[in-house]
């Protein structure tokens, strides 16, 4: 009977707290001042209410008795109120937050999507993606590459270079078509860094692509495959190999630190692709009779790329 009566004691104070708080707008101050937010004498800090949880009863739960009037709510069933812990709190906070970010990345992408095609669209009258005006076309395929992610700046300069290589560019239909079977090429590649890098990317064929890329998958491995091919996207273009640019550049490696393996070659070109341009264009590395080169000997740039590359054996 104790337990039974402390239970009720229990709800009917629950309950007494609700009405108080639900008809604070219209009791006295006195009741008012009770029910609100203090502000500390010193500190000049609102004490915080705190915080509360509306389970819902059971009807058939022996501790909550439900009937009419004060004994329960409009709807016939009561309510207990349980303290949110701070654990909690922060597990909803957090969710919140993830869900806000997906929410934005899904909003971005959309815009961006929503951008690109509304410049995809041509004027009527006008035959495939050209608008006849060279400054309205440019400007549609600057604006193609903004909605693919570049930077005003970079897109700018992209749509101006590929304009000049070939005029086709200045069709934004057959851009995005080329565009869109590049990234589809390349899977989990950057295509959008590297187009903005070297434009020239736009005209490699793509089933030499193809060959390239399993290529540098097979000598750095799939995930550092895909950064060399990003700072380098020349790979996918240049007239040799890309087994034979690597071993021609190891060699040149060598020929700088003699100690050099071709394991450790290969990490430093991993580390600095450009070297497989930079070094073996170099007049020092066509003459054949000198065995041994000193570092100082080379550009400024080339040095302070092949020091990095290699400061693992050499810092």
């Amino acid at each position: 009977r104790a337990s039974r009566r402390l239970a009720m004691t229990g709800a009917a104070t629950g309950r007494a707290m609700s009405a108080l708080g639900a008809s604070t707008s219209r009791a006295d101050p006195a009741l008012r001042a009770l029910t609100s937010p203090r502000v500390g004498p010193r500190h000049g800090v609102v004490a915080r209410p705190k915080r509360w949880r509306v389970p819902r009863a059971s009807s058939g739960d022996a501790s909550f008795p439900t009937g009419d009037g004060d004994a329960g709510n409009a709807d016939g069933t009561n309510e207990a109120y349980t303290r949110v812990s701070d654990a909690e709190l922060r597990l909803a906070i957090q969710e919140c937050r993830e869900l806000l970010e997906e929410a934005t990345r899904m909003a971005g992408e959309q815009a961006r999507a929503e951008l690109a095609a509304s410049f995809l669209r041509t004027p009527e009258g006008t035959e495939g993606g050209l608008t006849g005006n060279l400054a309205v076309d440019m400007a549609r395929v600057q604006l193609f590459f903004q909605g693919k992610g570049m930077r005003p700046w970079e897109a700018e300069n992209t749509s101006r270079t590929l304009v000049e290589l070939d005029s086709i560019y200045e069709d934004v239909e057959l851009l995005a078509v080329k565009f869109d079977r590049l990234q589809r090429t390349l899977p989990d590649v950057d295509v959008k860094a590297m187009v903005a890098a070297d434009p020239n990317v736009m005209t490699v064929e793509l089933a030499g692509a193809v060959d390239r890329m399993l290529d540098l998958f097979a000598v750095f491995g799939p995930d550092k495959g895909r950064r060399v091919l990003a700072e380098a996207p020349r790979l996918l273009y240049c007239e040799e190999g890309i087994r034979e640019k690597i071993a021609k550049t190891s060699a040149c490696i060598k020929r700088v630190y003699p100690r050099e393996t071709d394991e450790s070659c290969v990490y430093a070109l991993g580390e600095e692709p450009n070297l497989l341009f930079d070094l073996p264009d170099l007049k020092i590395f066509k003459e054949e009779n000198r065995k041994g080169i000193d570092i100082a000997e080379l550009p400024m740039q080339v040095q302070e790329c092949l020091v990095y590359a290699t400061r693992q054996e050499h810092e």
